[in-house]
């Protein structure tokens, strides 16, 4: 009997050591950590982030990791949860856009909290964080957006497998138990989008779902609970279960593993708004700079869309004209090409109801149209956008693919650039050593180190 894809992922995390890793790709799980870790801070000072630190902080339990931002220590896979919140509740997080799945967001709390919880050293939490990050993206690419089309988040799909490999590998629990817990995962996997149409706020909870399950899966394989090595492929497997019908190829999970390195294409977000809308965003700056964007000057606005794109951010449409709440101003085309031609910036402030309101705004927004281009691919997430000015001259401003991935990286410089914007209410020398013990990890003897960094106390201002 031929292995499953399972145990052929097990045996990837089992076998994989620090020293098998290219510097390239520690270089970039690095610079991930040092964005979630970043994007988490600043959601701290947001209602969202401070209702989830509220709430996780009252569950209690043992002291055995800590909340970024948080008074008090909880259990591993309760920081995982509410540290994930933070990282995605923004919706500034990552996206390696072949998969459609945002990696650090659900994995990144999971290896700071199974690593605290074991006294793991840096280099132990990063060759974890990059057999997450490798099987949560290898494990949604066959499906090809299909998740998303039949109303699933991938996310929330591919990362509790992701989660239970890691937590696996730095508890150390060996090759069956560690195909056990990838089997559980299979009980938790979740997440329906219908909350991103109906502007709804529950999907800020996807990463951190997603993370806590794999971590929770992990436990429950070590208590001696199996789990169906056919978790993937199996007749009611993930596959068959939630894209039944469709064609999948499958080997595309092990094309170049441990040599082609998936997540050098993660690609980090410059704007606080679905990563569909990054390209869109980058157009209407530029149009911004060239043009004088005052309303009565503007006749029309058109958008092309990549088809995968349309159910997120473009319907229903008169909801997208009409966005409910800040949070669901991120998932609004017109709304993000208004605001970006309107102030020529969307940085990291949360939207809110008066921003969606607000009359060049609206008035902007009711002057753009999108039709679906049928050439764009959604894993490119590109973007066009043409101006008609009320003479009649035409501006037109595309991107065909957006930035952040290994072909088109973001500097080091713009990262940390976003990490100080992020965390610019911390002192600065607190925030500079924190950037430091992070870009430095692969040094680090003990991860508890940097972990004690990120609690309330030491973020506030004049703290500890």
């Amino acid at each position: 009997m031929s292995e499953t894809i399972a145990q052929r992922l097990a045996q990837f995390s089992e076998s994989l050591r620090f020293e098998d890793i290219p510097p390239a790709v520690i270089e970039k799980a690095k610079r991930l950590v040092l964005d979630t870790i970043g994007v988490s801070i600043g959601s701290t000072r947001i209602d969202f982030g401070q209702s989830a630190l509220k709430l996780i902080s009252r569950w209690g339990g043992a002291n055995d990791a800590t909340l970024i931002g948080g008074q008090t220590k909880v259990p591993a896979h309760n920081a995982a949860l509410c540290n994930g919140i933070l990282a995605h509740g923004q919706d500034y997080d990552d996206t390696h856009t072949e998969s459609v799945v945002h990696p650090s967001a659900a994995l990144v709390p999971v290896a700071l909290a199974v690593a605290e919880q074991a006294g793991c050293s840096g280099r132990d939490m990063l060759t974890a964080l990059v057999v997450g990050m490798e099987a949560s993206i290898r494990i949604a690419m066959p499906a090809l957006n299909k998740f998303h089309l039949r109303g699933f988040h991938t996310t929330s799909m591919a990362t509790p497998f992701g989660a239970a490999l890691m937590t696996a590998k730095l508890e150390k629990v060996g090759l069956q138990r560690t195909i056990d817990a990838v089997g559980v995962s299979g009980s938790f996997t979740s997440g329906l989008l219908e909350c991103v149409p109906a502007g709804a706020g529950s999907k800020r909870l996807h990463a951190g779902w997603g993370g806590m399950c794999g971590i929770i899966a992990a436990q429950f394989s070590q208590a001696g609970i199996s789990g169906p090595g056919s978790v993937f492929e199996g007749k009611l497997g993930v596959y068959n279960s939630f894209l039944r019908g469709e064609s999948l190829d499958l080997a595309m999970i092990f094309n170049g593993l441990g040599q082609q390195w998936e997540m050098l294409d993660i690609r980090p977000k410059l704007y606080p708004f679905c990563h569909y809308l990054q390209a869109f965003l980058d157009c209407a700056l530029a149009l911004r700079r060239e043009l004088d964007p005052r309303t009565e000057n503007v006749a029309a606005i058109a958008c092309r869309v990549a088809p995968g794109a349309v159910n997120l951010v473009c319907e229903p449409w008169n909801n997208k004209l009409n966005p409910a709440t800040g949070y669901d101003a991120r998932f609004s085309l017109p709304f993000s090409v208004a605001l970006m031609l309107a102030r020529g910036e969307a940085g990291i402030a949360d939207f809110t109801e008066h921003d969606a309101s607000d009359p060049h705004i609206r008035q902007l927004m009711a002057k753009i149209s999108y039709t679906v281009e049928p050439a764009y691919q959604v894993k490119d997430m590109p973007g066009w956008i043409e101006v008609t000015l009320a003479d009649g001259t035409r501006h037109v401003r595309e991107v065909p693919r957006v930035r952040g991935d290994s072909t088109n990286p973001f500097s080091p410089a713009e990262l940390l650039e976003k990490f100080n914007a992020n965390t610019a209410f911390v002192d600065v020398a607190k925030r500079k050593k924190i950037a430091d013990e992070i870009l430095g990890l692969d040094t680090l003897a003990d991860i508890r180190v940097l972990m004690a960094r990120l609690g309330a106390p030491h973020l506030q201002r004049h703290g500890a």
